[in-house]
């Protein structure tokens, strides 16, 4: 009987169902702030691509961009965005949705308490 946050996964919480259903559907790699923050050991890393880079085509090969939902971006993190988006040989693109999806699903969830 446990409430949870809305959506599948924390994209659609940040960005709305709505808006990453037609993105994905585009062909889109999401990144949120803490995938850019861990990239490289969350992707390059347990993907094994620091070791067999020769695969980076492979695992990438059917996106056509990266969309970075930014909560607070910086310019770190954009530097860290864009050197994740070349590393996949896609385009990034930019898209500040902040923190007020995230904040709108607590305050339903703190609701039902």
């Amino acid at each position: 009987g446990l409430k949870r946050l809305g959506g599948d996964h924390c994209y659609d919480v940040f960005a709305g169902r709505e808006k990453i259903f037609k993105l994905t559907t585009e062909g889109t790699y999401f990144l949120t702030d803490y995938l850019v923050k861990s990239f490289h050991r969350s992707v390059v890393v347990e993907l094994g691509l620091d070791r067999h880079p020769e695969l980076i085509d492979d695992y990438f090969k059917n996106y056509s961009k990266v969309m970075w939902l930014a909560q607070n971006p910086t310019a770190e993190l954009k530097l860290a965005a864009q050197a994740a988006a070349d590393l996949m040989k896609l385009p990034l693109e930019i898209e500040v949705v902040g923190e007020s999806g995230l904040l709108d699903e607590l305050k339903r969830l703190l609701n039902h308490i």
